[in-house]
């Protein structure tokens, strides 16, 4: 037998998968290291030359130390954890996990941004709520799959709640930017247990939801920062209005501000989210007894794109600029006024190619004197 195939013989049949094992194999094998025989000779160190099996067996444990750490940098497996200072990257790079601070703020906050983005540019927030005060934070993950975010006296700031555990859980960030508790053993999307998706904060990234579940009540939906500084639930949200003919609206509280107009079977009608047909983008709206969601897809995946509400209320459809190293606005339905929530009150029509933009429908009158203050008919 040689001494590749004596090498190969004692790496045959490990769990390669499994973290623990290469490391644990590792140190065995550099215990194992020959004694070295060094001596200085006319300014020269001699080295006692190990044997060739030894060197081959080393280098191919180091070298798959390396593949398999790099191969899992996206997943944490039970009894792993994320420290403050670590991350997890999806496996494109695209996105990050872990701890930030706001600009002004010395607080801490688990979260996940754009990894290829020059600008910071955080899409999800877990402790939005609940913000760490140190830097000695921890995210552990148990063996029933829970997620818990721990300060510094080992109290629980936020977790995951999960109505069912799996026989091997992971965690992972995937390629869309969804932090996902799943089976390990499961590859099937539609079998995870937890994903931030649906506890979004203020961006609506591509393969998200905004909707309602009929069975249990369960909304997701997107709200504002409170400011730009502070990640805690602000006053506007977007969100699917299910009464009548389901529509996208922005609300502030509990009062409608912007509405989408109807949905055609294809895209929306009205001037809000400007979601009228794209290249970059494919929408649909679901509607049964079981529940209603609208979500979008990005049709050319080198486009990096999000649908995010400001501290102020605005919504902006965003394309990352390389060029520039800036977000670009793709659209802004704010800026159609026909899009405010009953502007022109009952019975009366609404464009942005007339002035004053409201009109009665036929057979009736303004109710004010002064048409520009058209605020209903009669």
């Amino acid at each position: 037998m040689t001494n590749c195939q004596r090498a190969h013989q004692r790496l045959k049949g490990l769990h390669l998968t499994d973290s623990n094992v290469l490391p644990g194999l590792c140190i065995r094998i550099i215990k194992e290291l020959p004694a070295l025989n060094l001596r200085r000779k006319k300014a020269t160190l001699e080295i006692e030359k190990p044997n060739e099996g030894f060197l081959m067996e080393l280098f191919l444990c180091l070298f798959l130390c390396f593949v398999i750490k790099a191969s899992t940098l996206d997943t944490i497996t039970p009894g792993q954890s994320i420290k403050d200072g670590e991350t997890l990257a999806s496996a494109d790079g695209s996105f990050e996990l872990g701890f930030f601070s706001p600009e002004r703020q010395k607080s801490r906050y688990l979260g996940v941004w754009y990894k290829k983005v020059s600008i910071t540019t955080v899409v999800w927030v877990a402790n939005r709520e609940a913000p760490i005060s140190d830097r000695l934070g921890v995210l552990s993950f148990s063996d029933q799959g829970l997620l818990a975010l721990q300060n510094s006296t080992k109290s629980i700031v936020w977790s995951s709640n999960m109505s069912r555990t799996a026989h091997k859980p992971v965690a992972q960030i995937l390629e869309s930017g969804n932090f996902v508790v799943k089976d390990g053993n499961d590859s099937d999307l539609e079998n995870i247990m937890w994903q931030s998706f649906d506890y979004p904060c203020d961006n609506f990234l591509p393969g998200m939801k905004l909707g309602i579940n009929f069975e249990n009540g369960f909304e997701r939906y997107i709200s504002s920062w409170k400011s730009l500084d502070d990640p805690a639930q602000g006053e506007y949200s977007l969100r699917i209005d299910p009464r009548g003919l389901p529509q996208v609206v922005v609300k502030k509280g509990s009062e409608i501000l912007y509405r989408s107009g109807t949905w055609n079977g294809h895209y929306f009608l009205g001037p809000m989210p400007n979601l009228e047909p794209s290249l970059l983008y494919s929408y649909e709206l679901v509607l049964n007894r079981n529940e209603v969601y609208y979500n979008y897809e990005l049709q050319n995946n080198s486009v990096v794109s999000r649908y995010a509400i400001n501290p102020s209320g605005l919504t902006q459809r965003l394309i990352w600029n390389e060029r520039n190293h800036d977000w670009q606005v793709f659209s802004t339905p704010q800026t159609d006024s026909c899009a405010s929530y009953a502007l022109c009150g009952a019975y009366a029509t609404c464009s942005m190619n007339r002035s004053p933009p409201c009109a009665c429908l036929e057979g009736f009158v303004p109710k004010s004197a002064a048409f520009g203050d058209l605020d209903t008919g009669d």
